[in-house]
């Protein structure tokens, strides 16, 4: 991230060699996210956490264009050990829509949280819905949508994201 200064890595809370940032990528101001270890972001990503908090785990790992989005409420935690591929997204975040008497954008948004658990690999452009849980050592396929909460050691793909196969040893 072009200007990544050292004032700013500390003032995030983490120290700056253990967190690289490509070029194009960008914290949005007072955002709430925390390190716990070793992170590397790749191109574009964008990360944003004014009104929710985003945590990373060790060793995490997001390659370009990923959007963390917890604007307006509720946290995104991710395991250690988590891999994200390019394009992927993950919103806390949806419009209320209910009330006809108003328009979609009056009527302000409901918020959850987002759990990812510990070995996850999220393949690339799969979108990620408030709400949701996806257990450890899971793999999510390119191009999923996870609506409902995947189990431990499962692998799901599909348009909503189903379980297609369980990881064995």
């Amino acid at each position: 991230m072009r200007g990544f200064s050292r004032l700013r890595a500390l003032r995030h809370g983490f120290s700056p060699l253990k967190v690289s940032f490509a070029n194009g990528s960008r914290i949005a101001r007072a955002s709430n996210i925390l390190f716990e270890g070793k992170a590397s972001f790749g191109f574009g990503v964008s990360i944003t956490a004014r009104g929710g908090r985003i945590i990373f785990g060790k060793n995490f790992s997001a390659n370009e264009q990923v959007i963390l989005n917890a604007d307006i409420g509720g946290n995104i935690v991710f395991g250690e050990n988590c891999l994200v591929g390019p394009r992927a997204i993950f919103r806390t975040s949806n419009h209320n829509y209910a009330d006809f008497t108003k328009i979609i954008s009056d009527q302000g948004h409901k918020w959850a949280n987002i759990t990812i658990g510990k070995d996850v690999w999220i393949g690339a452009g799969v979108i990620v819905l408030p709400g949701v849980t996806i257990g450890d050592r899971s793999v999510i396929g390119a191009g999923a949508v996870v609506t409902k909460n995947i189990p431990d050691n499962s692998i799901a793909v599909g348009v909503p994201a189903k379980v297609i196969k369980t990881r064995t040893n």
